[in-house]
């Protein structure tokens, strides 16, 4: 799809949140690459959803011919409004819906955008035989098939934009939006107000008889502890507090802990990441100490050698790049570009920048299987975002970020092995 003077009108809209007008840009650019007829938009309770919904319907406007399902309706009640919506008719009844869409369609694509999914969920099957794109907001997905883009949760980019009006300072922003907990509506309502009417009628006044008994009751508990108090407690606080205590906690035992947990920290630290242990050097105050630790870091890194035969094994079954990728080392940084559907896209992405030498490999994601587009490897995360910021500016916008190569190892040999458990 041409989206090109989608990106122009969408620079115009200066409404939107900057988390939404990141959603949006990532939509654009899956349109561009993908050809996909069903967009599933899954977003938490507050998350925006019904926002971008109206965003996107007055996106297309120009280029589609657009109708909107927002409210609770029946199979009958949706036929009704999509024909009036597209084409001003009412609804044949005893024939199908398609039916009557394919015999109205004419020059200009139709497009469709459900709110609130979860109440369609029982014409949901028929909007998808439609010819038409379909988009849908909703908390879970519910499409059989097409592109799930999840709404991010809301930033303090967000928060701010706004908050700006009440002039708040960084700490009660970062307040507000952790109790918001992602919500828009709970973001925007005035927490302050809730909590000052409220505990001046939850306490009633105290009589004065009562507070008078309370003092009696008081002095009578200290005189009583006073007078009967055992006697045995002056010869237990004599000269016994003195003696020799300070010099039991001599300074050779106070200075021996720290050694000790310090060799107890180097040792927990290890544990997580066996290929690591090697590289702590010994201890050369307490030469015993060190023998033994290093006799339980040669023992442990002998696990990861199963992965390293599994790497090697299956580097023959691979199709694009992915036994290159496993020959990396896997602390190294990598520069994700895309997530494409499909070969095709691939093919498309490769001819839009044949200037990138970039790398491939294929991954299973719910279910699914994607193509990751990535540059690596790169030594460090400065040198994969200075490698950012020489991307083109339509790949710039789409969202590349950097991650370990572990990860992208750890996705590779997870689709071999699913693939190897699979019977022929």
């Amino acid at each position: 799809m041409e989206t090109t003077e989608l990106q122009a009108r969408l620079a115009l809209f200066e409404h939107l949140l900057p988390s939404q007008r990141e959603w949006t840009e990532r939509l654009l650019f899956q349109l561009a690459f993908n050809n996909v007829d069903h967009i599933e938009a899954v977003g938490a309770v507050g998350s925006g959803k019904s926002t971008l919904a109206l965003t996107l319907a007055e996106l297309f406007s120009e280029q589609y011919n657009v109708a909107l399902l927002n409210t609770p309706a029946d199979e009958a009640q949706v036929a009704s409004q999509l024909m009036q919506q597209w084409f001003g008719l009412p609804a044949q009844a005893g024939i199908a819906l398609s039916e009557q869409v394919v015999a109205q369609t004419g020059t200009v694509p139709l497009l469709l955008i459900v709110d609130n999914a979860e109440q369609f969920s029982s014409v949901l099957p028929q909007l998808q035989d439609l010819p038409c794109l379909l988009f849908s907001f909703s908390a879970k997905p519910l499409l059989d098939d097409g592109l799930t883009l999840t709404i991010s949760p809301l930033t303090s980019a967000d928060a701010e934009y706004l908050l700006q009006a009440e002039q708040l300072n960084p700490l009660e922003i970062s307040s507000r939006l952790a109790a918001a907990n992602g919500n828009l509506h709970l973001l925007l309502r005035p927490a302050a107000a809730r909590s000052v009417a409220e505990p001046e009628h939850t306490k009633p006044a105290m009589p004065p008889f009562k507070a008078v008994y309370i003092v009696i009751a008081v002095v009578l508990a200290a005189m009583l502890l006073y007078f009967f108090w055992p006697e045995s407690k002056a010869p237990d606080t004599s000269v016994r507090i003195p003696v020799q205590i300070p010099a039991v906690t001599t300074e050779p035992e106070v200075s021996t802990e720290p050694e000790i947990s310090a060799e107890q920290e180097t040792i927990l630290d290890t544990t997580p990441e066996p290929e690591l242990i090697p590289v702590i050097p010994p201890s050369v105050s307490e030469p015993s100490v060190a023998e033994d630790t290093t006799t339980e870091v040669v023992t442990e890194p002998a696990a990861p050698e199963p992965v390293a035969k599994d790497n090697a094994a299956a580097a023959g079954t691979f199709k694009y790049d992915e036994a290159q990728l496993l020959e990396m080392d896997k602390q190294q940084i990598a520069l994700q570009l895309a997530v494409l559907s499909s070969n095709a896209s691939l093919q498309r992405f490769n001819k839009a920048y044949p200037q990138l030498d970039s790398l491939v490999y294929q991954r299973n994601w719910q279910g699914k299987k994607q193509w990751v587009i990535l540059l690596a490897p790169f030594s460090s995360t400065t040198a994969a975002n200075q490698q950012l910021a020489q991307l083109p500016e339509a790949l710039r916008a789409s969202g590349p970020f950097v991650k370990r190569l572990q990860a992208v190892q750890t996705e590779i040999n997870a689709l071999h092995r699913n693939q190897q458990s699979v019977p022929e």
